[in-house]
């Protein structure tokens, strides 16, 4: 069985199409043109070119295909050419590969939502009950963008598209090639940039158990459900305490007011707007740390067996591949390699 798997080449769907082969499928990878392809170079596979953008071209990536993962997006708080490029390209992206799916007749599509679509509780844990109300995502690009194409797949699901809607947290580990923000903050740490940490908290799971959930949702997802795939719930403070046990390295110690941050941000934002280059700090990340984005992943672990490994083993992975692929200097790798060396 040939399983479609669009945004292939990225941090997520890298790892989805392991998992796939490893489950036995074939596997054709659609490829924006021009990507870097380092991360599935040496795999098994057939790669194709597409933009979801561009319907034609997704029929002919979809040609032949039984099963489909919709992974492509722009994931980025923040685009030279305006909030409406996010929303617009994911949002109508998504509906051109799920329609081209169900005109292809497939026999079902994981669609890769993202926890931006989960309404937080404060002193609670959220779960794929809880929906974002409009204001929640006011000056968040990115977040509006998920919102609609979830919405889009669930749309698609009421004409009898079987559409199962999976819902990552912040997944660390190994080929974060770009990085995503979640890799950024371990990769700033390896590099000696994280000076400071904002007091609020995330859920953050391995990618590659991320992976492994895409695949059993395809199997044993419910359609029309949604699932929540993370792991810990933990407060940056005690993340980057995590960072520092692994790597050896000193962990921010000072606690950057929120206000501050939100300033800067926009600051940052509205002089990138004039001159095109991506701002130090984007105004959507800012408005993330206002809140603890705790979840429940319940609902996955029971229905789809995610698993739930400690989440030092994520980062240890996500270490050693900065490491092993020179993002970081000599005299720190080589630092970092002896203190992993002696914990092991």
């Amino acid at each position: 069985m040939k399983s479609l798997v669009s945004g292939a080449a990225g941090f997520i769907g890298s790892s989805v199409v392991r998992a796939i082969l490893e489950d036995g499928d074939e596997v054709r990878a659609m490829v924006y043109p021009g990507e870097v392809l380092k991360n599935i170079e040496d795999l098994d596979l057939e790669v194709i070119e597409g933009d979801m953008m561009d319907r034609a071209s997704v029929d002919r990536a979809m040609y032949g295909c039984e099963r489909v993962y919709q992974l492509a997006a722009v994931f980025a708080y923040w685009h030279p050419q305006g909030r409406d490029y996010i929303v617009r390209t994911n949002e109508e992206g998504t509906r051109n590969v799920l329609a081209a799916a169900r005109d292809a007749g497939v026999s079902r599509v994981v669609y890769a939502s993202s926890v931006a679509c989960v309404s937080f509780r404060k002193g609670g844990l959220a779960t794929e009950d809880d929906y974002p109300e409009p204001h929640e995502y006011r000056r968040m690009p990115y977040r509006e963008s998920k919102i609609r194409s979830e919405k889009v797949a669930v749309e698609f699901f009421g004409k009898g598209l079987p559409v199962v809607i999976v819902n990552p947290t912040a997944p660390i580990g190994v080929r974060d090639i770009r990085p995503t923000p979640t890799g950024r903050t371990i990769l700033d740490f390896l590099k000696g940039k994280m000076f400071a940490y904002v007091d609020a908290g995330l859920n953050f799971i391995d990618v590659e158990d991320v992976a492994g959930a895409f695949v059993t949702a395809m199997h044993r997802g419910r359609p029309g459900e949604r699932y929540i795939l993370g792991n810990v719930n933990t407060n940056l403070k005690d993340y980057f305490e995590l960072i520092a046990e692994i790597t050896g390295m000193d962990p921010p110690r000072w606690r950057m007011p929120k206000l501050p941050l939100r300033v800067m941000a926009e600051i940052n934002e509205a002089v990138s707007n004039l001159t095109g280059k991506e701002p130090m700090a984007a105004v959507e990340a800012a408005i993330h740390t206002t809140e603890d984005e705790y979840v429940s992943c319940e609902k996955a672990v029971r229905e789809l067996s995610l698993k739930q490994e400690d989440i030092r083993v994520a980062i240890r992975k996500a270490v050693m591949w900065y490491l092993d692929n020179s993002y970081v200097d000599e005299e720190t790798t080589r630092a970092v390699r002896e203190n992993l060396e002696a914990h092991e």
